[in-house]
């Protein structure tokens, strides 16, 4: 959208670095407002309608994305992007508080890997895809076309197969259902409403240990996800074509990494190898300090653009082990308030999707006016920096996180009595 040199009678637009980081940390202005009130609403109604609405109203907003820009200019991108991000705030609650709902304690490391690898596919499939996209015939507007039709399209088979629980779900039969109720026991509530313990979450230090790896995750994460083809476009000088398709090879290998890791944490959970939190924090650690070796040696040693995307392949694909580690771990701590707590640290984590572009513009400078070493010196240190918060994050989730259901997960009979009746009085 913004190469000026471009031939293909396609529009570009020439927006500035500033401007491109505006548009891009955007998305999460809206993205981290709508996750706490997605979770609550999410344990509350029922995770399957607000995920159909966050998908298929993003969906609709990508199509139009391409007549935004060429009637709004940059400002009215960003405000476009706002709204993808309120819409898009409410997945991960919805997907947390649907996990909780059906997957037993033993098969969450293995259900959460391959759940949350469709992001991985999404992030191939469209680094790769667009790239091919916009250096065909269709140009560019086909990669905002084509996904925004796909999600469409996964909208209508949600609707007509999703189900909020087992008990709510006739596809299942009567032996699965209460395979998965007697799994879950007494830690899930099922479809019940329950007063959110908000002062007993706050003051609880797995809970914080938690908050906190999800916010070192998410600071390395959008720096590679928003910012690495910047990278191999200006440091390696790989064309457009290419560019996409090696900006989708490290998330080729995490999504094949995610199955990896989701075998591997339902042999070390059915077979007691580790406890729960001892699996939660090797997983962990894996992604992490794995993911900030890579990015330390990146930094410190002169590499080939060959060993570089190899090296940026190894740290996203190392991200595999989150799926097996802190991810699930909000629904370790409370199966029934797992979709909420998600999104509190999801909006919180979030905020690094606001400040990663706007962080490695400041660092790296405008790739049209600085000189290759320039460039090269300050991608060094933003992978440097990323290491030391993926290490940092990590120490504390060793030494503070659990994975033991939290007292606080089943509220006392007085209490959620009290908060039905105010509630039915509410309503009456």
């Amino acid at each position: 959208m913004t190469n000026m040199n471009s031939t293909s009678g396609f529009p570009a637009y020439d927006w500035n670095q500033s401007q491109t980081g505006l548009i891009l940390s955007a998305f999460f202005w809206g993205y981290v407002v709508t996750q706490v009130p997605a979770g609550m609403l999410a344990q509350r109604y029922g995770p399957k309608q607000f995920l159909m609405v966050g998908v298929v109203g993003c969906s609709l907003l990508t199509i139009l994305t391409p007549l935004v820009a060429a009637y709004g200019g940059w400002r009215l991108m960003c405000a476009l992007r706002v709204c993808e991000g309120l819409f898009q705030g409410m997945i991960y609650p919805s997907s947390h508080t649907m996990l909780g709902r059906w997957i037993p304690p033993l098969e969450r490391g293995r259900a959460s890997a391959f759940v949350y690898s469709g992001t991985s596919l999404g992030t191939v499939s469209t680094m790769a895809g667009v790239g091919l996209l916009a250096s065909s015939s269709w140009g560019w507007p086909s990669g905002f076309h084509l996904p925004g039709a796909l999600g469409l399209v996964w909208g209508v088979a949600w609707l007509w197969l999703a189900a909020d629980s087992p008990a709510a779900c006739p596809a299942i039969s009567e032996h699965e259902r209460e395979y998965i109720e007697s799994a879950l026991g007494a830690s899930s509530s099922g479809d019940k409403i329950l007063r959110v313990p908000w002062r007993s979450i706050a003051t609880s230090l797995p809970f914080f240990a938690l908050l906190v790896t999800h916010l070192c995750q998410n600071f390395g994460h959008w720096i590679l996800l928003t910012q690495m083809p910047n990278f191999m476009k200006n440091v390696l000088h790989f064309d457009v074509k290419h560019n996409g398709l090696n900006s989708a090879l490290p998330y080729l290998c995490l999504l094949l990494s995610s199955f990896v890791v989701g075998y591997l944490a339902q042999v070390v959970n059915e077979r007691k190898i580790l406890s729960m939190t001892a699996s939660r924090k090797v997983f962990n650690s894996m992604a992490h300090w794995g993911a900030g070796t890579a990015l330390m040696v990146l930094a410190f040693t002169h590499v080939t653009s060959t060993q570089a995307v190899a090296l940026l392949t190894v740290t996203v694909a190392l991200e595999s082990g989150t799926l097996a580690g802190f991810l699930v771990n909000h629904v370790d701590l409370s199966p029934n308030f797992g979709g909420m707590m998600m999104g509190v640290t999801n909006s919180i984590a979030n905020t690094m999707g606001i400040i990663a572009p706007i962080f490695v513009s400041q660092i790296v400078g405008d790739a049209n006016t600085s000189t290759q070493e320039e460039l090269e010196n300050g991608w060094s240190i933003v992978f440097m920096i990323a290491a030391c918060v993926y290490f940092s994050g990590n120490l504390l989730f060793v030494l503070a996180g659990s994975a033991q259901v939290q007292p606080w997960n089943s509220p006392s009979p007085a209490e959620s009595k009290k908060h039905q009746v105010s509630s039915a009085g509410a309503i009456s």
